[in-house]
């Protein structure tokens, strides 16, 4: 009850501690709602913050990702190139290039509508992957061609026989002991009596033999069907059926009775017909 200092009458005034509380309780339910609300503005604030810095980072991780994928891509185009070049001049099938093994594989054949929905780095990278896989395989097969071309290469009549010059060549020419065209199915080569003969690929001794016009000779039977004859031998050094390697020893220059110079009449055949020696002297290397 309140007491006026005036003459005025008394007035009593009530106040329910009921009211008083539930006054309480709202006050102290706004204010909790507005600190929720300034913490989650402030929490947001700094999400923002952060996501801001973070997708700086992305940005720029992003765009090292693309150039270390544009390296990478422009490695993979390189090698591929250089081996599927290599891989045609060794003689492997072009088609190998043109279909792939594995037709899903092939993104070249993708919808164009389908095309449109995929990254375009993505895209770049499947490409690259493909390319390295088919890379892997034509190594491969370059591998293999190169161990065959070598092995014919190694089988393939190309050293000199003798050591010497070309006296008489392959083909038709005047012989200086007839005075007549004669035709020659080999290379006739001067050199100085007892000269070693040699080898020019591996292979197994054919024949050995002698007649009036050859004077002493040996065949040899190589891969591949080469054939490689050696006359006007001094002495031989091999028998028939022997086993002779590239460069070994297989007899010494002489001559025949029909002529007076000293000098290895060397024949090459693939099959049954002769071929140009001089084409091979020292002209396929391995």
């Amino acid at each position: 009850m309140l007491i006026p200092h005036t003459e005025k009458k008394s007035r009593s005034i009530y106040i329910s501690y009921r009211a008083i509380s539930i006054f309480i309780l709202i006050l102290a339910l706004i204010l909790s709602i507005s600190a929720i609300n300034v913490l989650n503005q402030s929490g947001n604030a700094h999400e923002i913050n952060e996501f801001h810095y973070t997708n700086k980072d992305y940005i720029r991780q992003s765009a090292k990702l693309r150039s270390e994928a544009k390296t990478l891509h422009n490695m993979v185009q390189y090698y591929y190139e250089k081996i599927s070049s290599l891989y045609l001049k060794l003689g492997g099938d072009p088609f190998k290039l043109s279909q792939p093994s594995n037709q899903s594989e092939q993104l070249s054949v993708i919808p164009q509508g389908i095309q449109t929905n995929i990254n375009s780095e993505t895209y770049t990278i499947k490409g690259d992957i493909y390319n390295l896989k088919l890379v892997s395989e034509l190594t491969n097969e370059v591998i293999k061609l190169m161990k065959n071309k070598s092995n014919i290469i190694e089988n393939t009549p190309s050293l000199w026989p003798t050591k010497g010059y070309i006296l008489f060549p392959y083909g038709n020419y005047l012989s200086p002991i007839t005075g007549k065209e004669e035709t020659n199915n080999g290379i006739d080569i001067g050199t100085f009596p007892g000269t070693e003969v040699i080898a020019t690929a591996p292979g197994t001794v054919l024949e050995i033999g002698y007649t009036e016009v050859t004077g002493n000779f040996i065949k040899i039977k190589h891969k591949y069907s080469w054939k490689t004859i050696y006359s006007n031998l001094d002495r031989i050094q091999v028998e028939k059926g022997k086993e002779v390697s590239r460069g070994d020893i297989i007899g010494y220059v002489g001559k025949s009775s029909l002529s007076s110079i000293f000098y290895l009449h060397y024949e090459v055949h693939v099959g049954t017909k002769p071929l140009n020696p001089y084409s091979f002297l020292n002209q396929i290397q391995n």
